[in-house]
C-alpha cells in the first residue's frame, strides 16, 4: 500500500492548498462553517435538544401517580361535592368512621341520628331530612340502610360511594295531622 505523501493525487491537492493559502483564498474554517450550518447538521443541533427538553418537562405517569384515595360524592339539587380521603391501596375503612371524621372537621358539616340499631345521616350542609326526602348512602350503586351502617360497612379506594338527597318513604314515626 502506498503512503499518502507518495500518492500523486495527494501531492496535487496539497500543492493546490498551498497555492490558495499564498493567495489568501483558502480559509481552513470555511469548510467547518459550511458543515456546521448545513441544514442537516443545523436540524440535529437545534431539534434534538428541543425534543429532549420537552420530553423531560412533561410529567410521566410514574411521577403523577398518587396514593389511592377514598372518594365520597355528596349529591343534592343545590349541592354537589366530592371529598377525598387518603388511604392505602389494600386498606379498607369503616364508612361511618370516615363520615364522622368529615363531620368533625365540618367538611361538609353533617349531623347523624343514632339509635341502638341504626345510624342515619340527618343533615349535610344545612340540608335536613324531611318526611318525604332524605340523605341516602350508596356503595357501588347499592343502597346501604341504617342497620348496615350501624353494623359497619367497609370501604376501600376502589369503591364508589355516593350520598344522595332523594325521595324516601318513612314507615314509622310519621306524625298524624
Amino acid at each position: 500500500m502506498r503512503l499518502k505523501r507518495n500518492n500523486q493525487k495527494y501531492k496535487f491537492q496539497l500543492q493546490l492548498k498551498y497555492e490558495l493559502m499564498n493567495q489568501n483564498l483558502y480559509n481552513p474554517w470555511k469548510r467547518w462553517r459550511t458543515l456546521f450550518f448545513s441544514r442537516f447538521v443545523l436540524f440535529y443541533i437545534i431539534a434534538i435538544p428541543v425534543l429532549l427538553s420537552s420530553q423531560c418537562s412533561y410529567p410521566t405517569k410514574s411521577k403523577t401517580s398518587k396514593e389511592p384515595q377514598i372518594q365520597i360524592h355528596f349529591i343534592s339539587d343545590e349541592y354537589e361535592e366530592t371529598k377525598k380521603i387518603p388511604s392505602a391501596l389494600l386498606e379498607s375503612k369503616d364508612l361511618l368512621l370516615i363520615l364522622a371524621e368529615l363531620s368533625k372537621k365540618e367538611d361538609p358539616s353533617m349531623r347523624f341520628i343514632s339509635t341502638n340499631r341504626t345510624e342515619e345521616i340527618m343533615e349535610v350542609n344545612g340540608k335536613r331530612n324531611s318526611w318525604s326526602e332524605g340523605w341516602v348512602v350508596y356503595v357501588n350503586e347499592e343502597r346501604v340502610d341504617g342497620v348496615q351502617m350501624k353494623r359497619g360497612v367497609r370501604v376501600s379506594p376502589s369503591d364508589k360511594i355516593e350520598i344522595r338527597y332523594e325521595a324516601v318513604e318513612r314507615v314509622f314515626g310519621r306524625p298524624t295531622p
